[in-house]
């Protein structure tokens, strides 16, 4: 169980440097019954400028160059990430 945590905290570390260039952040909070729950920041910065974006290739649920990137993106793209790398995870739920 030690090393699922492991390695959900590695990628999300990968995950908050971009994030955190974006100006927003993601923190691990726990991890139950394959359920990641993570505290997530907003990012500022406008899709058009996203680093986020760039590396993860996503334009999912984007609408706009001058918005922020939505929430239930990067979750999304999180979410696929930690299932493909980490076995029995389901989900990622925010927290507040």
């Amino acid at each position: 169980h030690m090393a699922a945590n492991e390695s959900i905290e590695n990628i999300l570390s990968d995950f908050r440097k971009s994030l955190q260039e974006d100006g927003g952040d993601i923190e691990f909070v726990d991890a139950v019954k394959g359920v990641v729950m993570v505290k997530l920041t907003r990012t500022t910065v406008p899709v058009t400028f996203s680093k986020f974006l760039r590396e993860h290739k996503t334009r999912e649920g984007i609408g706009c160059g001058k918005c922020r990137i939505p929430t239930s993106t990067i979750i999304k793209v999180l979410e696929a990430e930690l299932k493909l790398k980490v076995p029995g995870i389901t989900r990622v739920q925010v927290v507040k």
